[in-house]
């Protein structure tokens, strides 16, 4: 045993480790041996740079795509609506109330005792159960969202909170938080069956695991919050499965003293 090597720690460590914990070692590397100041102003520049030596082209005109919308197919939304609007057949009209009432009349002349026998078993929406119309009984769903709406309810509850605590931020909000000289050595993760793969690449890394967070009923939104995440090697992600390396309470300082550094404010 020995005392640990992060200078504000008073912990004794076990056996050969260096550290007490990996909490107490990430904190003593990156607040006293790494400088992170130009991490994310190298990475965004050279990423930049080698973009321009062959920039994306709208599928449109033929311009070249600046940079920052380098994600979008058109230059324009002039380019992007005219290119689509190309493809359409016809145009939608609005119909009135007169003459939706004359299709319905019109169906039930075209469909006869079947309308009637409709009318009174009518199908309805899987999720909140609104009566379809006769033109629209082979529906499930009355909208997109009452889909959606459905579809989560019968996801497994594990599923779910997975989902919710996923990270939705991105990592280029917070340069100066995150260790990019792993994404410049190794690059991210990517599956073996993806054209590109790399699987021994660098994957965003849940401090408090959702495992661990699914077991102590830990609000989903704290795990997806930025001041739980650090990168790591993908491998190392698997390998460390449910372990944690914060607290709760640890995690919850943490987040405010995040809020507080950003000035921003999350729902939590």
């Amino acid at each position: 045993m020995g005392n640990c090597k992060n200078i504000e720690c008073n912990n004794e460590t076990e056996g050969k480790r260096v550290y007490c914990s990996l909490t107490c070692r990430n904190y003593y590397v990156n607040k006293y041996l790494r400088d992170y100041s130009k991490n994310g102003e190298g990475i965004t520049e050279k990423a930049k740079n080698k973009y321009l030596l062959l920039p994306k082209k709208c599928k449109k005109c033929d311009n070249e795509i600046v940079y920052e919308k380098r994600e979008n197919d058109y230059c324009s939304k002039k380019c992007s609506l005219t290119n689509i609007n190309i493809n359409r057949k016809g145009i939608k009209l609005k119909m009135t109330s007169e003459g939706l009432k004359n299709i319905s009349i019109s169906n039930r002349e075209r469909h006869g005792n079947k309308f009637g026998e409709y009318e009174l078993d009518p199908n309805m929406c899987c999720n909140c159960n609104t009566t379809f119309s006769f033109d629209k009984r082979n529906n499930l769903y009355c909208s997109k969202s009452c889909r959606k709406e459905y579809n989560r309810k019968n996801m497994e509850v594990f599923t779910i909170y997975k989902s919710d605590s996923s990270f939705r931020f991105s990592l280029n909000d917070y340069p100066d938080e995150f260790d990019f000289s792993l994404i410049e050595k190794y690059g991210w993760y990517s599956p073996s069956n993806s054209k590109k793969p790399n699987i021994g690449g660098v994957s965003r890394d849940h401090m408090i695991s959702v495992k661990e967070g699914f077991k102590l009923d830990i609000d989903a939104k704290l795990l997806a919050h930025p001041a739980n995440c650090q990168l790591m090697v993908h491998s190392d992600n698997i390998s460390k499965n449910k372990k944690s390396s914060l607290t709760i309470e640890e995690l919850t300082v943490r987040i405010n003293e995040w809020d507080l550094k950003y000035k921003k404010i999350y729902n939590l």
